[in-house]
């Protein structure tokens, strides 16, 4: 008897308030568990992608490795020229939207979380931005038109992220902008976005390639269901070793060790003929990097979410494996997850298959996915 008269109950007030005109709002998600355990899906559309691949790059098969090993949600790089169309932004790129809701729909479908990232390749629009209102006003309205476009799927499925780390306050980019030009900015993209749905949650982070000082300058937003970010790949001398596109000498580093000590690089700095290297090595053995280096510095991102009370999430940390001593690869991987988890702040590995990865492809086409298991023990997952 009770259970029926509370289901008339339930019924009343839901009629009553369908009458009245009021909104029944869903309850909210626990974001940090939706959040928790993520991976990248890195080159599937981002601006160099292959168009040829933009149909099945990623399939039903790598999305089961993923869900089978515990992951419960990926992030989803899309690259300016995807989607975006500057000169009518309002209008997503029609060809281009199919492949990408077709992407969102296989994701949600294999019982994962996928948030959806603007990722532009280089930061030419973004210099135009930094100091043209109708270059923002341009991105505002992309965004707009993705949260119309994209609102259809459940809310606790697909989290907008408004922009990958924007950077042109934090190096001689010829802008003359202090980093505090990305606040309003991010927050114009923001409320583009609220005007069409607040029921998704939306990523956002700071200026300087999205790293905890750049998140340390902003203040929360006032609009509901903001997580905020940041990207965290230290020791870089570590974890970017070989990297071409880093600069020098970042190419003529390799088999560096992790955790660092003075001693174990010792055979490094004298088998170099580079003095950068030589130097670079010496004050990287010097500093003792460590899981408590480690978890000291991600502390700080944690101090300022509990400061502001607001949901975290790492959702870019890694390490270059082709030059990197694997053991140490693993040592790394281990150690920033395990402060992330004990910090209580989310976390997604970049990448997914490629030179960050953990799945590799044993034959020369991507039919016969193979996870490695031992970089997802190093994640907690196995």
């Amino acid at each position: 008897m009770k259970n029926i008269l509370y289901g008339f109950l339930i019924v009343f007030l839901f009629i009553n308030c369908k009458k009245k005109g009021t909104v029944v709002t869903p309850a909210a998600v626990d974001i940090t568990k939706v959040l928790s355990k993520g991976i990248n899906l890195s080159n599937w559309f981002n601006d160099y992608s292959d168009k040829g691949q933009y149909g099945n790059r990623f399939t039903s098969a790598q999305f089961a490795i993923i869900k089978q090993a515990g992951f419960t949600n990926v992030r989803l790089p899309i690259g300016h020229t995807i989607l975006f169309q500057p000169s009518n932004p309002s209008q997503l790129n029609a060809v281009n939207i199919a492949y990408v809701d077709a992407a969102v729909k296989a994701i949600i479908d294999a019982e994962l979380t996928v948030t959806i990232n603007y990722h532009p390749l280089n930061d030419d629009y973004e210099k135009l931005m930094a100091i043209d209102a109708a270059k923002a006003d341009a991105l505002a309205a992309y965004w707009k038109a993705m949260a119309t476009y994209f609102k259809k799927y459940p809310a606790d499925k697909l989290v907008f992220e408004v922009y990958n780390e924007p950077h042109i306050a934090s190096y001689n980019s010829g802008v003359p902008v202090t980093k505090n030009w990305w606040v309003p900015v991010q927050e114009k993209l923001i409320k583009a976005i609220r005007e069409v749905t607040t029921e998704n949650y939306i990523i956002a982070g700071g200026e300087g390639w999205n790293n905890i000082e750049g998140l340390k300058l902003l203040g929360p937003y006032n609009y509901p269901r903001i997580v905020y970010n940041f990207h965290y790949y230290e020791p870089f001398v570590f974890t970017h070793q070989g990297a071409t596109w880093v600069g020098d000498p970042w190419p003529l580093l390799h088999d560096v060790p992790y955790p660092s000590s003075p001693e174990n690089v010792v055979a490094l700095v004298s088998g170099s003929t580079s003095q950068s290297v030589k130097d670079l090595l010496n004050w990287y053995g010097g500093y003792r990097y460590n899981v408590d280096t480690l978890y000291k510095q991600l502390k700080a991102a944690a101090d300022w979410g509990k400061q502001y009370n607001v949901p975290l999430i790492c959702n870019e940390f890694g390490s270059y494996k082709p030059f990197a001593p694997r053991q140490s690869r693993l040592n790394l991987i281990r150690d920033v997850r395990t402060s992330l988890e004990q910090l209580k702040i989310g976390w997604a590995m970049w990448e997914c298959d490629e030179g960050f990865g953990f799945i590799d492809y044993p034959t020369v086409n991507r039919n016969n996915p193979v996870a490695d298991n031992e970089v997802l023990m190093a994640l907690g997952l196995k």
